[in-house]
């Protein structure tokens, strides 16, 4: 997992071949005119989905992928994730969704992060994790990143 704020995003393109490209987009666009949903970078190995999230108490499942890494990164608002390194996750919630990508899970996270305008929160495919309903409405970016 990697937790920062935008303006030094470079620190962390020698990790992965297309997080440059990523954030190259997420810097040249303006997020706030995209539509909800999915909108293609790269065809299937970079793409964003803007989400508007509504408040709400009901806490979501961790979750991992294993064929995407998630940028995850507020527009508008902030919101809190949840955290937990998949190897100690010992509760999952049925199984992996290979059409999906996802495998949930039942555990208590870790901790709690709080990201709020001009951060990000990279997290790969050992990091479960899971957004949580924001205090008041937000949107919000996932950018999926083939692994």
């Amino acid at each position: 997992m990697i937790l920062d704020h935008l303006s030094r995003a470079e620190k962390y393109f020698h990790i992965h071949s297309s997080f440059k490209h990523a954030f190259d987009y997420v810097a040249k666009t303006d997020l706030k005119t995209l539509p909800s949903g999915r909108t293609d970078i790269e065809g299937d190995d970079i793409y964003i989905i803007i989400a508007d999230d509504k408040s709400g108490n009901e806490r979501r499942k961790l979750e991992t992928h294993r064929r995407y890494i998630d940028i995850q990164l507020p527009i508008d608002g902030s919101f809190p994730v949840e955290w937990h390194d998949v190897d100690s996750c010992v509760n999952a919630a049925g199984a992996y969704d290979a059409e999906k990508d996802v495998q949930l899970y039942n555990d208590a996270p870790l901790f709690t992060m709080h990201l709020v305008p001009d951060m990000f929160v990279v997290l790969f495919p050992e990091d479960a994790h899971a957004a949580q309903p924001p205090m008041t409405s937000v949107k919000k970016a996932v950018v999926k990143v083939a692994v």
